[in-house]
């Protein structure tokens, strides 16, 4: 654009070349009124003419004949008028040499004109500051005052020029009334006070000599001021008629007006006007100018080269430059780019309002494509708005339960304050999925609260409410709250709920147990009549043994056997012990011992490793002996003592023996089998009657010496200590753990922890106690113990506890507990085994607990570990680049991905590969999509489903390509030929997602 100022020098220029007469007003030598001669009056009459080179002559003649200073000073000014190349040599010395010289003043003020025309305003300036406007002629006080203006103008002291302008303004009409209007306009353009400069452009246009370049700059001051209406109603017809150096900043003015208003295709239009020439440089203004205008067009490929070639974009350009950017990138399918580029808008802070959408979006494509929720956390807290917090957690939700992750779906949902119709039902669901894994799992306790949700925001006569307090009913049976269960089986049974399902059949079965586990017998036993009256009756078998014991415990055993005779006629199995030796000892409370004999004679051919084949073969010795059928009895006490590994029961088949053998007064033998019981069993818990049977058969001998020589020689007392007796007692509770007779020692533990509460075997009875339950499937229960094993207890067994306790809460999906525990391992762990399985397990836990850094931290340790397997390894590096991706490190990430994907027959490898299909999908790179799934099919690799998935992904690519046939046909494939793995399998909903709303799509373009 031609500056203003310039435009004005050169119209000044020309306009004003009127010369400087000297009269004796001007400054000669002599005083006003003095008598002058006519020879001098010719001279003056020649300067008046302008014929200054005459009148310098003269004067230079009179001058070297009087050697008057007026007469040399006279001669030097017409020097200076006539502008004598050199003359400011003797135009210094007269002014040095007579600085009081009347001439003076004229002499700086007609040198000032000369060095303005010139364009040397600053030394024009100077001049001209060094001349009173009272030493001006009359007649020349307007140009004195305008260009005295325009050098200060030119100097940059645009106040003051504007104030000097303004005065001449207001002075009578002149040559210089125009100028000074277009000089106050420009000054006030320059200063950016629009709307005073569009004011006095349009006082100056009235004059021919300002009108066209007036206005040009009145549709710049409109446009600065925003009339962008003005600018495109007559700007098009001026853009016709201004010079051509005008064009490009004219249409750049359009372009902008026309963008504005919503035009962008007029916009378009003039911004092509201002491209430059090949070679021309742009500038980053520019090329911002050019990238808004393709974006307003959607030419986004057009925008992102623009944007792009701006450079760095750190200033408050870049930053819009930046947005723009993330949303062309969004429009060309490049998400990856896009994130970066709204990620840089969000940094920076000229624009809050954009910094915040940028986030946003930023926020949003890192959960998208990186599985990264910590930019929507960061945006949270930086921009606090709980409408908005509430969209983002909804969208999180949503987006966790499209990717089966239920429990990231209820934490998301859970921080929503007031959930709309839609979130109750998506809540609801969410956490009937997840306490369906967490039931699945073992873990009831936290299954409890999300089916307490899912049950609440159902309606109650929903068949998913009725399914949500079932669950929620058998939860708190396996979390022994019996009661509870009680309660809410006994609301589904008076709802008639689940009528026709499986579990409504279940509910007076369930019933019957809560009220066995609360010992109300009689209740039980009614509701195990009502299930065994209804028409599905699975569990049967259990039912009539549960009625069975229930008879058995309120001592009606003509009852009780009644009901285990009915399983054992239905149902007998030799190897299941349990219904016919109840029976049996039901009928022999009831005085039958021949029914009692009859039933446990079956135990002989029975596995010694089942259960209750010691009790029951035991009970069959001591009921021959009740027959007095004494050799049938022995084999039964020999076969028991041979063939269990129970030293309690051992102990007590050699008391047995020891009494037929005393019975039949062969008291030799029935010393033997005593002893043996006090010597190798002295902690069964039967020594203390062995011995007493030993003294009495001496006694009965006469030989109290040789009993006395016996307790001498074993080194016992009379009696036993508390500590032996605690002895005892544990021992006996050990023994049968070692059995693996799990419930029973859970019952056997429990009474020595109840005798012996600070006893000497608290802390492994605990651990015996965990390890029970562990077996038992109680895993829940067994953590517990484990943890008052970790707490209190000291040795091997804390090392112990410590592992188990950290590998079951990683079954139960309790990560923070299993870290904790596994942290708490590795610190501590005396083997080295458990170390490894301590740093694995840290690993693994950060990882699926969302710890991040500790997953990565901790997946290092592995990696540099020599003594972890190649296996255990690749895992690591899985762990390591999963949690780069969700902290977006993509680019770290990816490299592992690419290491991990060069071995296509595992999992890891597999879903590496398809991470790499789906970054290029993700950056909009198509083709290498294509080639990556054709590459991962051809290697024939065994995991099918991360195959399909990138089958998928392709998909995706052709529908995104507008292949929509291509598309249909790839998903087809997948949908006819793939069988799913597992039943969380999510290929064939994905696929049958998509066909559905590619038909929609293909339907709407063919109409």
């Amino acid at each position: 654009m031609m500056k203003l100022k310039t435009i004005l020098a050169a119209m000044m220029a020309a306009m004003l070349c009127n010369a400087v007469v000297l009269s004796a007003d001007d400054g000669t030598s002599f005083r006003k009124g003095k008598t002058r001669s006519s020879e001098y009056r010719d001279i003056l009459r020649f300067q008046e003419n302008g014929m200054h080179g005459r009148a310098g002559i003269l004067f230079d003649e009179m001058y070297r004949n009087s050697g008057i200073e007026g007469h040399r000073g006279a001669s030097v000014l017409s020097d200076v008028c006539l502008n004598v190349q050199g003359y400011e040599y003797a135009m210094w010395n007269f002014i040095n040499e007579n600085p009081h010289s009347v001439l003076v003043p004229t002499l700086r003020y007609r040198h000032a004109i000369n060095l303005f025309d010139k364009q040397e305003y600053i030394a024009a300036g100077e001049q001209f500051d060094a001349v009173s406007p009272v030493q001006i002629e009359k007649s020349q006080l307007d140009e004195y005052l305008f260009k005295k203006a325009y050098c200060e103008l030119e100097r940059g002291d645009l106040d003051k020029a504007l104030l000097r302008f303004i005065e001449l303004e207001k002075r009578p009409v002149s040559d210089y009334t125009a100028p000074s209007k277009y000089s106050i306009a420009y000054i006030n353009y320059k200063q950016k006070h629009f709307q005073e400069a569009l004011a006095w452009f349009e006082r100056a246009s009235t004059d021919s000599r300002f009108k066209d370049i007036s206005s040009y700059y009145i549709m710049e001051c409109r446009f600065m001021l925003k009339d962008y209406r003005y600018v495109t109603t007559y700007g098009g017809e001026m853009y016709d008629k201004v010079p051509e150096d005008r064009k490009p900043h004219l249409a750049r003015i359009l372009s902008e007006s026309w963008l504005v208003l919503g035009d962008p295709v007029k916009a378009r239009e003039y911004y092509e006007l201002t491209i430059s020439p090949e070679g021309e440089t742009k500038t980053r203004t520019d090329w911002f100018y050019s990238g808004s205008v393709l974006y307003a067009v959607e030419d986004y490929k057009g925008a992102i080269e623009s944007y792009n070639n701006m450079g760095v974009r750190a200033d408050s350009l870049g930053q819009v430059a930046n947005y723009h950017l993330g949303f062309s990138y969004v429009q060309t399918r490049n998400k990856v780019a896009a994130l970066d580029a709204f990620k840089d808008a969000a940094m920076s802070t000229f624009d809050l309002a954009v910094a915040e959408d940028a986030h946003f979006n930023w926020a949003k494509l890192a959960f998208d494509i990186n599985n990264d929720s910590s930019v929507f956390q960061d945006y949270m807290r930086r921009y606090s708005d709980r409408a908005k917090d509430e969209r983002i957690y909804s969208y999180m939700a949503v987006a966790a339960l499209h990717n089966r992750d239920y429990a990231g779906a209820v934490d998301a949902y859970g921080m929503i304050d007031e959930l709309d119709p839609d979130m109750k039902n998506n809540y609801m669901k969410a956490n009937y999925l997840r306490a369906e894994q967490l039931v699945s799992a073992g873990s009831y306790r936290m299954a409890i609260p999300c089916l307490k949700i899912a049950a609440y925001y159902s309606d109650r006569g929903s068949r998913f409410n009725q399914l949500a307090r079932f669950w929620l009913a058998e939860s708190y049976y396996r979390n022994d709250q019996y009661e509870m269960a009680r309660e809410t089986f006994n609301e589904l049974y008076n709802q008639s709920a689940l009528f026709r399902q499986p579990e409504s059949y279940l509910l007076p079965y369930n019933i019957a147990y809560c009220y066995f586990k609360e010992e109300d017998y009689s209740s039980a036993v009614k509701w195990f009549r009502y299930y065994l009256n209804s028409s599905s009756v699975e569990f049967k078998k259990e039912a009539l043994v549960r009625i069975g014991d229930c008879y058995f415990i309120t001592r009606d055993y003509k009852n009780a056997s009644a009901s285990y005779d009915a399983v054992v006629d239905e149902f007998f199995d030799v190897n299941d012990i349990y219904p016919y030796y109840q029976s049996a000892v039901s009928y022999g409370l009831s005085g039958n011992t021949t029914r009692k004999i009859k039933l446990l004679s079956s135990v002989l051919d029975a596995d010694p490793e089942s259960e209750f084949y010691p009790e029951a073969l035991l009970e069959l010795g001591r009921a021959y002996v009740v027959k007095e059928d004494d050799a049938n009895a022995y084999r039964c006490f020999n076969r028991l003592a041979e063939s269990v590994k129970d030293t309690s029961f051992v102990a007590r088949a050699y008391i047995e023996m020891g009494s037929l053998s005393r019975n039949q007064s062969q008291f030799n033998e029935a010393l033997g089998y005593y002893k043996t019981v006090v010597e190798e069993m002295p902690l069964s818990g039967y020594a203390e009657d062995a011995l007493a049977a030993i003294e009495s058969i001496y006694q009965t001998k006469n030989e109290p010496e040789e009993y006395i020589r016996y307790i001498e020689s074993i080194g016992k007392g009379a009696s036993k200590s508390e500590d032996e007796k605690e002895d005892m007692i544990f021992n006996s509770a050990e023994q049968v753990y070692i059995t693996e007779n799990y419930h029973k020692a859970l019952a056997s533990l429990q009474s020595y922890l109840e005798t012996y509460p600070d006893g000497r075997y608290v802390y492994r009875a605990y651990f015996y106690m965990a390890d029970s339950y562990r077996q038992l499937g109680k895993l829940e229960q067994a953590c517990d113990y484990y943890k008052q094993v970790i707490e209190g207890g000291s040795g091997s067994y804390v090392e112990l506890s410590m592992l188990s306790f950290a590998d079951i809460s990683y079954k139960l999906e309790r990560w923070d507990d299993a870290f904790g525990g596994y942290s708490s391992l590795y610190s501590s762990a005396r083997f080295e085994n458990n170390k490894l399985a301590a740093l694995s397990g840290m690993m693994r836990s950060a990882y699926k607990g969302h710890k991040w850094e500790e997953a990565v931290k901790n997946a290092d340790k592995v990696l540099f570990d020599s003594r972890i397997g190649e296996d255990v390894k690749r895992e690591a590096e899985y762990i390591k680049a999963k949690s780069y991706l969700a902290t977006s490190r993509r680019s770290e990430a990816l490299v592992i991905m690419e290491k991990l994907a060069a071995d296509l027959k595992d999992g890891y490898g597999a879903e590496a590969a398809y991470m790499l299909i789906l970054d290029s999908y993700d950056k909009a790179e198509f083709s290498d999509v294509e080639n990556k799934v054709y590459a991962f099919s051809d290697a024939a690799s065994p995991q099918t489903y991360w195959l399909a998935k990138s089958f998928i992904v392709l998909g995706d690519a052709f529908a995104d390509r507008g292949e929509y046939t291509q598309a249909k046909a790839t998903f087809e494939s997948v949908r006819d030929g793939y069988k799913p793995v597992s039943s969380d399998d999510d290929v064939l909903d994905n696929v049958r997602m998509r066909l559905d709303k590619l038909q929609e799509i293909m339907a709407s373009n063919n109409r």
